[in-house]
């Protein structure tokens, strides 16, 4: 039977149980904020209200969303909306628009598709922590065998749930072959990393997700002759150093690695590496690719098994 949803595994200890752990790290990030205060903030309640609605709590025992809507002052989906405002999940739907659909970490944030992408975001800061060696590990470099392993759809979902944690997220698309950011978040791709790293402009074009706070993008650009050549070159390292340093997260997506080398540098450059693969990848091309970044001096912080049709 498959399912949809995104699975983690530690290369060197599959599975291991320190999930309750990491899910108070990811906890630690979110800034709370009282239910009442954003329904008071959305005008869906006034001071008279509120009071009316703590009362009831105190008297049913009910979850402050769950009296609102008993007394009748609000509806569920206005508590809903509410909710994903208070987690930080809420889309700015007057600029929505030229979000990709395939982007449901911003459009489905209650589906149980992004519930799991939040888990593996969970499991990958548990990772980033949990080898002192690293250090203040920041950058992750998406890497997948293949083309249609659902690596930049990976790619685009995690930097909007990292986001949704209130922490400040660049998403960079270092696949200068065939980049799908831009087109997955609605920019246009005339100017980005390629302009950069050739010198035809001063400073990374990172563009602000309009819809989606705390996020920004640096897409790939126009399409360059020589994408090895730029990427190898020591202003990527810089570049990618310098724009983790100043977000709290980077996350990179790459090009194919058994289609090119381009690959490599991101690798290289960046703070760890998890593979995207489907449960249709053979499992010798999967250690193929383990084997050939440890050759590179990195070992995976994980596999992301990918069952996304």
């Amino acid at each position: 039977m498959n399912s949809p949803e995104p699975i983690f595994l530690n290369v060197d200890q599959p599975l291991n149980n320190a999930l309750d752990d990491a899910q108070r790290l990811s906890d630690e990030l979110i800034a709370r904020v009282k239910l009442g205060d954003v329904l008071r903030k959305l005008k869906a309640i006034d001071e008279s209200g509120l009071e009316r609605i703590v009362n009831h709590q105190r008297s049913t025992g009910q979850l402050f969303g769950q009296a609102a809507v008993a007394l009748k002052l609000v509806d569920e989906s206005t508590v809903a909306r509410a909710l994903a405002e208070q987690e930080q999940l809420a889309v700015d739907e007057s600029v929505s628009g030229a979000l990709s659909k395939e982007l449901i970490a911003a459009h489905e944030p209650f589906s149980p598709e992004v519930e799991s992408l939040r888990a593996l975001r969970t499991r990958l800061l548990f990772e980033l922590r949990r080898d002192s060696t690293r250090g203040s590990a920041r950058s992750i470099a998406l890497v997948s065998a293949d083309e249609g392993e659902g690596r930049s759809w990976l790619a685009g979902n995690l930097a909007v749930v990292f986001a949704q944690l209130g922490t400040s997220t660049v998403l960079i698309d270092a696949d200068l072959r065939r980049p799908r950011q831009h087109e997955l978040f609605g920019h246009p791709d005339h100017d980005g990393l390629v302009s950069w790293l050739s010198g035809r402009s001063q400073r990374p074009a990172i563009r602000r997700v309009e819809s989606v706070a705390h996020l920004h993008l640096l897409p790939a650009g126009s399409r360059p002759p020589n994408p090895q050549e730029l990427l190898s070159g020591d202003l990527f390292a810089r570049s990618l150093g310098a724009l983790s340093r100043e977000a709290q997260f980077a996350i990179v997506d790459t090009s194919p690695a058994s289609l090119y080398a381009d690959f490599t540098f991101a690798v290289l450059a960046a703070d760890a590496v998890v593979l995207v693969v489907r449960r249709r990848t053979a499992q010798r091309r999967v250690q193929a690719l383990v084997d050939q970044l440890r050759v590179l001096g990195r070992t995976p912080i994980g596999i992301v098994f990918n069952n996304r049709r």
